[in-house]
Parts: C-alpha cells; structure tokens; sequence
C-alpha cells in the first residue's frame, strides 16, 4: 500500500507559474495525509467513517457494523487491498473505498469521503489507489456502479478510463396480498437444494451483476429456492433469501416459456405465500425481458445505478 510521503512537487516537463503553483499545492495537501489499508482498522472504524460518508448522500445507506460484515462476505470484499486515508496529524479518517476479488476480475464500491475532507480531490487519491492494487493483484477488469444522477462521481470514474455499460436498476416491492384469480391453476412446486440453485444460478443467460454472480449467492448460507412448473408448459424458478421482514435477492430464472408471462407468474406464486414480507432485487437492467415480469408482479423501480468497467 502506498504511503504518500513526497516533500518535493512532482513539475512537468513544460511548466508555467500556474501549472508550477498547482503541482506544489497539491504536493501540500498530500502531505497531509496518508493512504492506508483497511485491514488496519476494526469494521467498528470503517462502518462509522462509512456511515459519515453517506450523511447528505443522494440514496441514504446507512450500515450497522453486522450488516457491513456480512456485506463484505458477501461481496469478497478484501480489506488488505481496500484503503482508508487519514490526516497525517491527528490520524482521523479522512476517506475509504473498499474492493472485492473474484478470479481477475475487482469491483470497487463503499467509496466516500467524508465531509471535512471534501474538495480535497481524496476521492481521486482512494481511485487511484483502488486501481493500482488491482494493477498489482493481476486483475484484467475493474468494474463499479455509481446512483444516477452522482455527476461528480461519473465524472471522476468517466476521467479515469471506465466505460458505461448498462443502467442498472433497485426494483422493490411492498407486502401486499395476491390476488388469487391472478395465480395460475395447477402448479407444481419443487424445493431446490443448495448445489441445484448453484447449477441454475450459473446457468443464467444474462451477465450477472457483481451483486447478483453466482459467487454472492454460493457465499449466503441462507438460500431458499423453489422450482415452479405450470400447467401451460411454463417452467421457472426463484431463488431467494428469507429473513424475519424481508425477502432479499429476489432471482427468477426462466427454463420454459415467455419470460416476462413466466417471471410474473413465478413471482406470484411466492409473493402469495409470503405477503407480509417487503422484496427487493438489486441491480436488474431496463433491458432485461424479466423485468416486464416483475413489474406485473407488483415490483417498482426505486432508484437507478450505472454499471461501469475499466480494462486493464
């Protein structure tokens, strides 16, 4: 990890008093912090630096120190290549950005600066970092999504060399009953166990986002799946996790039949047996032909993400 530690301002090759004032300034201000691994703090430290990145955030976020644990097993997310910067005098935490590792391929999320430290471009330093330790671990792509309509982040990451590539969206759903003249006559259910949802899951025909790859999902002990045929011919399947208020990661998979007719059908069927419950699925694009589905299922567009990706 890279301590930034210069004394002297880094001058182009071809300066005038303007660009020769900006690069001391800003060697100025590196002086005043340094960037550190995650792993050196405890996950009370990062979930409250986290937390104070998030005060005036566009979508609130707030996390408990079990719920960014278990984020971060869920997502891989690896603390020895995550950063947190902080004053080189009174050690306050200034910034962080985590980054999750799967084969070659690094996500960067959880990025955020806390207020004080604003305008001080650490946003630009935790990127910089984040890429490099990919650089270093040998990843061939970096992937990372950011709330539409966060322009100075989608500038930062556009500067940088990440590309759009498809609008993501955060569907919910209310707890609301069934209407039973909605449900389709003579279903047949099948629980599924733990290597049957695996085998679905990575069978899906649509690239996964990082939050929904079969990874997440083998790193979740608490899986419910169930597979559903219809008398029509219809075949699908929903893959879930089932907590005391919410139905979390709702997944359908569609074997037979039209997939928007079936991934409706599908979501009925469990939503009438559990109408108590609120449901989310993150991360579904705009273009996928199951969310036809799910919004006739009762499920709504809360907020939109970008996906983006840089190749190394």
């Amino acid at each position: 990890m890279i301590n930034i530690t210069s004394t002297h301002p880094i001058i182009p090759p071809v300066t005038t008093s303007r660009t020769m004032f900006n690069a001391y300034k800003q060697t100025l201000v590196q002086q005043t912090y340094e960037v550190l691994p995650a792993a050196e703090f405890t996950m009370e430290e990062l979930t409250y630096a986290y937390n104070q990145t998030r005060v005036d955030y566009i979508v609130p976020m707030p996390m408990t120190t079990a719920r960014l644990q278990a984020y971060s097993d869920a997502y891989d997310i690896d603390l020895s290549a995550s950063v947190v910067i902080v004053d080189r005098l009174n050690r306050e935490m200034l910034g962080l950005g985590m980054l999750g590792i799967r084969n070659r391929r690094s996500w960067i999320t959880r990025l955020g600066v806390l207020p004080p430290a604003r305008g001080r471009k650490i946003g630009r330093v935790i990127m910089d970092e984040l890429i490099a330790e990919s650089e270093r671990r040998g990843m061939t792509h970096i992937w990372l999504e950011v709330i539409t309509g966060n322009k100075p982040a989608y500038s930062l990451f556009k500067k940088l060399g990440f590309r759009e590539t498809r609008d993501l969206m955060v569907s919910r759903r209310a707890p609301a009953p069934v209407d039973p003249a909605t449900l389709d006559a003579a279903v047949d259910s099948k629980a599924l166990d733990g290597d049957q949802i695996l085998c679905l899951l990575g069978k899906r025909p649509v690239r996964p986002n990082w939050l929904n790859e079969t990874e997440t999902f083998a790193n979740n002990a608490n899986l419910t799946g169930v597979l559903y045929s219809f008398a029509n011919g219809g075949q699908g399947w929903v893959v879930y996790e089932d907590t005391p208020l919410q139905l979390k990661q709702v997944t359908v998979g569609v074997l037979h039949g039209d997939e928007p007719t079936v991934t409706a059908a599908v979501l009925r069927q469990l939503h009438a047996d559990q109408p108590h419950k609120d449901a989310v699925f993150e991360n579904i694009s705009d273009t996928d032909p199951r969310w036809q589905g799910y919004q006739t299922a009762g499920y709504f567009d809360s907020f939109q993400r970008i996906e983006m990706v840089k190749k190394l």
